[in-house]
């Protein structure tokens, strides 16, 4: 598979490429439109713009590669920030547009911030892994310079990261993760299900509590009626 430009490592400077991104991003509208079923998982059924989400457990870099395919499919640019153990392929398979996502190499800590800076306002949702070197001061820094420009801040780690450097909106933890589709000792993984915490400030102040499969069987986007006992099953793509 050839990548873009942007995701090379001879790409052209970071604010060379945030002059390049700017004329295509931000739009006026509030909301950033998710995939059907996430609309189900969110309080604003989509992600606000000025936003800070933090996306945590096992399954938490899938969740969040999910969550941002419906805004790329809609023409929105993602970067993603550190996360270097991410295969492309992941990012195929989760549904979004490979010409509008840029992997970026952040450096050493002293160039973080920066890089992060320069990214808010220029693109619509920045990735960032949560374990980079982040303090307290600065994660607020960021944070209010993404409320002031619209860009959406996810950060992401497959750990639970605490306390964190982030003003978060919205959290998402997802946990009790399980296989399903072995027998004894035979058959194919076919899903994860697991069980995803939703939580945050504002529309999401209520705590919410979601079974999903990450991924379904068949790798499809669908929502299942979980039983009489309502609730809902949301099935997330591969």
């Amino acid at each position: 598979m050839v990548l873009p430009a942007a995701l090379s490592s001879q790409a052209p400077s970071l604010h060379e490429l945030a002059e390049h991104l700017r004329p295509v991003v931000l739009a006026r509208e509030a909301v950033v439109p998710v995939l059907e079923p996430f609309r189900r998982l969110l309080p604003d059924a989509g992600l606000v713009r000025g936003s800070t989400l933090a996306i945590g457990g096992v399954g938490a870099t899938s969740l969040a590669l999910h969550l941002v395919a419906g805004a790329s499919q809609a023409g929105s640019w993602v970067a993603i920030v550190g996360l270097n153990d991410l295969a492309p392929v992941a990012v195929v398979e989760a549904g979004i547009d490979i010409s509008r996502v840029a992997f970026i190499d952040p450096g050493g800590s002293g160039r973080q911030v920066d890089v992060v800076a320069a990214l808010i306002g220029a693109v619509d949702i920045v990735m960032v892994d949560a374990r980079l070197f982040m303090s307290s001061s600065k994660g607020r820094r960021l944070a209010s310079r993404g409320r002031e420009r619209g860009s959406i801040l996810m950060t992401v780690s497959p750990e639970v990261v605490s306390p964190s450097p982030w003003p978060v909106d919205l959290s998402l933890l997802v946990h009790d993760a399980q296989w399903e589709g072995l027998g004894h000792g035979h058959g194919h993984l076919r899903s994860r299900r697991a069980r995803v915490d939703v939580d945050g400030r504002g529309r999401a102040s209520r705590p919410v509590q979601r079974d999903v499969l990450l991924p379904a069987i068949g790798g499809h986007v669908t929502t299942v009626e979980r039983g009489p006992e309502g609730g809902t099953v949301v099935a997330f793509s591969r």
